[in-house]
């Protein structure tokens, strides 16, 4: 099976299986590309033959060209996916991805001395509170987040309006923010 194929058989399961985000669908994509191609240059094998040996080279060789931790993970990620997916399909019959960790990333937590601080922990503890998308968190409004309620309203473009709880650190995050940034509007 050429890489071409491997790559249409993998794009049809996030578009049409796992219903991916655009954002999603094109860093995965990119992320399989480029382990195609980095297959094709230094082994001149196909993605379909690759072995474990050959995906922690590929791993080794991101880090070394000054990939992220973060990129590197989302890689493995990519990777194992598209693996578990050719598995399942029967276009390989052992997936090489079994041995691959992602290393942990330091997370880093936003210093609340500005508004963009604060708005920065608030979009994180959203985020890790309701499971939401990203893009989903872009498109909210401040009338979109009742937090004596405690919950947010999520209306995804096509889909069904969603009240999703939140839990009392989102809440305080989320009031810390609203304190800090709108305290000059006048609300009626």
């Amino acid at each position: 099976m050429l890489n071409s194929e491997c790559l249409e058989v993998f794009n049809k399961y996030l578009v049409e299986v796992k219903k991916c985000s655009t954002n999603t669908l094109s860093s995965y994509m990119r992320d399989v590309r480029q382990f195609g191609d980095y297959m094709q240059t230094h082994t001149a094998e196909d993605i379909v033959s690759a072995t474990e040996d050959e995906l922690s080279e590929y791993i080794d060789w991101l880090k070394g060209n000054g990939k992220s931790v973060a990129t590197v993970s989302r890689a493995i990620a990519s990777l194992k996916c598209m693996y578990g997916v050719l598995c399942e399909d029967g276009y390989v019959s052992e997936n090489p991805t079994v041995k691959l960790t992602p290393e942990k990333s330091q997370h880093k937590q936003p210093s609340c001395t500005d508004a963009k601080g604060y708005r920065d922990r608030a979009m994180l503890e959203l985020l890790y509170a309701t499971g939401i998308r990203v893009s989903e968190l872009i498109a909210l409004n401040i009338s979109d987040v009742n937090t004596s309620a405690g919950v947010v309203r999520c209306a995804p473009n096509t889909e069904k309006e969603r009240l999703i709880p939140l839990y009392s650190t989102a809440v305080k995050a989320l009031n810390e923010y609203i304190a800090v940034s709108y305290t000059h509007l006048t609300l009626p």
